[in-house]
């Protein structure tokens, strides 16, 4: 199991999660935006949603499928994933996207990241721009999401819609910095975040148990849509963005190393801290 250990404050993430109101259409537009000269270089964008786990639909040959459906009210044929195993029974139940029954039913899913649905995605939807990419949000985190972005003073009805439409990465405000104990990152830093808001406030609550100086701040977990977040990796300062890292879902990498016939690993969790040392904003 890899430990964590809650070191320091980073920079705060604020205004990010109300950034506005992005249908799911929207998806791939945020990754066409040319990148400011300051800006996270592109390869390293990647690298960030390569740790974003989907399920991606496919056919027979195990390549993207399109099919029929209904995205913000036109319809579309789409390209179509799952941040999370929920989220594609959903999709197989026919309850999502206006999609033919048999052919819901019919669907196959694919373990990706989303760095690699966007390289598959980018030749085809250049190919026929009318076609979109769409990722379902978990189902399981819609509530909390729903309540986390009203507390960011996003408007109730925009909250409910947001949640419903794009998956959400749930980041720490402030940025805790943590580091790992074990394995090949041992003694890096970075920010965690995470397509589960449970796993974002673990981290948060044992940061408040164990350190005065960062309880002081009142650290909470924060709602991004996915959209805004990989906008934000595009646009915003290294500076700012380079220490954020979403951990991969506990649940996905059990299911994919199910799939390679690997055992099932541990979540990931933060281990007893050491004194922290709140760093310079």
């Amino acid at each position: 199991m890899l430990a964590m250990a809650v070191l320091s404050l980073c920079r705060p993430l604020a205004g990010l999660a109300s950034a506005g109101l992005l249908g799911g259409a929207a998806l791939m537009s945020a990754l066409l935006v040319p990148a400011p000269v300051l800006a996270l270089p592109e390869a390293e964008v990647s690298a960030k949603l390569d740790t974003i786990l989907l399920l991606m639909a496919v056919n027979d040959k195990g390549q993207p499928r399109t099919v029929a459906a209904k995205i913000d009210g036109r319809s579309v044929n789409a390209y179509l994933a799952a941040i999370s195993i929920a989220a594609a029974e959903e999709i197989t139940a026919g309850k999502r996207y206006g999609l033919d029954p048999k052919v819901a039913k019919g669907l196959r899913f694919a373990p990706v990241s989303l760095a690699r649905f966007n390289m598959l995605l980018g030749p085809l939807l250049k190919a026929k721009p009318k076609d979109l990419g769409v990722i379902a949000p978990n189902p399981a985190q819609m509530a909390v999401a729903t309540t986390l972005l009203v507390a960011q003073n996003v408007p109730a009805a925009q909250a409910r819609q947001l949640a419903v439409l794009q998956p959400m990465i749930f980041c720490p405000e402030p940025g805790l910095l943590v580091s790992s104990n074990e394995g090949p990152d041992k003694g890096k830093q970075f920010v965690p975040c995470a397509t589960e808001a449970e796993f974002v406030d673990t981290i948060v609550q044992r940061a408040i148990k164990e350190s005065p100086k960062i309880a002081a701040t009142k650290p909470k977990v924060v709602a991004i849509p996915l959209n805004s977040f990989i906008a934000f990796l595009r646009k915003e300062p290294e500076s700012r963005v380079g220490k954020l890292r979403v951990m991969p879902s506990g649940r996905m990498v059990n299911l994919i190393q199910q799939i390679s016939g690997k055992q099932p690993s541990t979540r990931a969790q933060p281990a007893t801290s050491p004194e922290a040392k709140p760093a310079d904003r």
